[in-house]
C-alpha cells in the first residue's frame, strides 16, 4: 500500500520497478513525483503585468498624466514611447492602461484603452488591424469582400454612438509602418474629424528612436506626439526586479542569490533587457528540472544562454525576407574564410551578387543591401562598425553577432529556404 509513503520513496520505487521509458503514464508519474522548482511560470512571462512595477516611477507618472484627461472624456495627447527591448515600455504602458480601465469602471466613465501588438501577423497590415479593431467593437466582419474604407466606416459607426475616449496602444508600431506604410496612422487620426461623440488617440511603442523622422510630414503633423524614452535598467535594478519575480515564480530555496546576481549582470551588459533576464531564469529552471535537480545552479544559467541565443537567432533568421537571408548568407560565407571573421561591406556585395545570380533572384543595389545590413545590425544578427582610413575613406566592418557554432545551422536554414 502507498499509505504514509513519501514522494521520494515512491519515486525510487518507480525507478526500480523497471518502468518503461516509452510509457507516457510512467513518464507522467515520475514528473509528478519529482521535486518541483516552479511555483508559477506565468510570472516570468513577458505578458505578465505585476501589481507593482519597480524602477519606473517617472515613466508611470508621465504616462498617467497623459491618460488622465480621458476620465473627463477629453481626447488625450498622442504619444510615442521609445527604448531598447526589455526596458519596460510595453509593461508600463499596459500597467497604466489597466489602472485606467479600473478607475474608469469605478467612476462609470466610458474610457477604453486598447492594446495591439503589430509583431503578430493578425495586426501587421492595415486590413487586419482595422478588422480586429472592428471585432473588439462588436462589428462582425466577413473574411473577404470588404474594402479597408468600408471597414473604417463600419468601425466609426460602431464607436461613435456615445461619448467615449479610446486610447489605441500600438506596440511595435514600426512593424505596422513597414508592412502597411504610415498612412494607416493618418487614417486612424482622421476618424476624429468624422466622429461627433467618440475620440481616439494613438500611443505608439517602438524600439526605433528615429521613428518620427521616418513618418510623412502630414502624418507627423496629425500625430504631433509627445515623446518618452525609456532608459535601460542597470544591474542593481534588474537584480531587484528578479528577486521579486523569483519569489513569486519559484519555490523557496530553489534559486541561489548568486544565480540572480549573475543573471542581472549578464542582462545589464545587453542594454538592460529585463525580458531576457526573465527568459534566462525560465529556461535555466526548465534545464535544472529536466536534470532532476532541486535547485538552479550557475551552470544551468550558462546552458540557458546558449539555448536562448540559438532559439532567438533561428527565429529572427527564419522571419527575414529572402533578400536579407541572401545577404546574411554572403556574410557567413566570407567570414568562414577569415581567421578573425571580419567582413567588409564591399566584399559582401560582390558575394551577394554572385549568390543572387545562382539562386535566380533579382539583384538589389549596393545602397539597398546596406540598408538590409543595417536592419540585421539593429536586430543583433550582426555587429557593424565604421572604420576610418583617413584620406582613403571609410569602410563598414561586419562581424556575426551569434556564436560560431551556430553558423552552420543558420547557413543550412537559409539554404533550405532559398532552394
Amino acid at each position: 500500500m502507498d499509505i504514509n509513503i513519501s514522494d521520494t520513496q515512491k519515486l525510487e520505487r518507480l525507478k526500480t520497478e523497471g518502468k518503461n521509458k516509452s510509457n507516457p503514464k510512467d513518464i507522467f508519474n515520475e514528473f509528478l513525483l519529482k521535486k518541483k522548482i516552479f511555483k508559477d511560470k506565468e510570472v516570468l512571462s513577458s505578458s505578465f503585468v505585476p501589481d507593482t512595477i519597480q524602477h519606473r516611477d517617472e515613466e508611470i507618472e508621465f504616462i498617467s498624466n497623459i491618460f488622465a484627461p480621458s476620465l473627463l472624456l477629453e481626447r488625450v495627447s498622442n504619444l510615442l514611447i521609445y527604448g531598447f527591448s526589455g526596458t519596460g515600455k510595453s509593461l508600463v504602458t499596459r500597467y497604466v492602461a489597466k489602472q485606467l480601465s479600473s478607475i474608469s469602471m469605478e467612476k462609470n466613465v466610458n474610457v477604453l484603452p486598447i492594446y495591439v501588438n503589430c509583431r503578430l501577423e493578425n495586426n501587421n497590415t492595415e486590413y487586419r488591424l482595422i478588422s480586429n479593431l472592428c471585432s473588439i467593437f462588436g462589428v462582425k466582419v466577413p473574411t473577404s469582400g470588404l474594402s479597408v474604407n468600408e471597414l473604417y466606416k463600419k468601425m466609426t459607426k460602431a464607436i461613435d454612438v456615445e461619448n467615449k475616449s479610446i486610447i489605441l496602444i500600438i506596440d511595435e508600431i514600426e512593424k505596422l509602418i513597414q508592412s502597411a506604410g504610415d498612412s494607416v496612422l493618418y487614417s486612424l487620426l482622421r476618424l476624429n474629424e468624422s466622429m461627433a461623440h467618440a475620440k481616439i488617440s494613438i500611443v505608439g511603442i517602438s524600439n526605433n528612436t528615429d521613428l518620427k523622422s521616418l513618418l510623412d510630414q502630414r502624418v507627423r503633423s496629425s500625430l504631433s506626439p509627445l515623446e518618452l524614452v525609456f532608459r535601460p535598467y542597470n544591474a542593481v535594478e534588474i537584480g531587484n526586479i528578479l528577486k521579486t519575480r523569483v519569489h513569486d515564480s519559484f519555490y523557496e530555496g530553489t534559486v541561489d542569490e548568486s544565480v540572480i546576481q549573475k543573471c542581472a549582470a549578464m542582462s545589464a551588459q545587453e542594454h538592460g533587457d529585463i525580458r531576457k533576464a526573465l527568459n534566462l531564469l525560465l529556461v535555466a529552471g526548465d534545464i535544472a528540472q529536466k536534470s532532476r535537480k532541486s535547485r538552479i545552479e550557475e551552470e544551468d544559467l550558462d546552458k540557458a544562454v546558449d539555448v536562448l541565443e540559438q532559439n532567438i537567432t533561428e527565429a529572427v533568421v527564419k522571419s527575414m525576407t529572402k533578400q536579407s537571408k541572401l545577404v546574411l548568407y554572403s556574410i557567413i560565407s566570407i567570414s568562414k574564410g577569415k581567421r578573425m571573421g571580419r567582413v567588409y561591406s564591399g566584399e559582401v556585395y560582390d558575394t551577394y551578387v554572385k549568390l543572387a545570380d545562382r539562386y535566380g533572384m533579382k539583384r538589389l543595389t549596393f545602397r539597398r543591401v546596406s540598408d538590409l545590413i543595417a536592419d540585421m545590425d539593429y536586430n543583433s544578427i550582426i555587429m557593424s562598425k565604421i572604420r576610418s582610413h583617413g584620406r582613403y575613406g571609410r569602410t563598414r566592418e561586419l562581424n556575426l553577432a551569434f556564436a560560431p557554432t551556430l553558423s552552420d545551422k543558420i547557413e543550412n536554414i537559409i539554404k533550405n529556404n532559398l532552394v
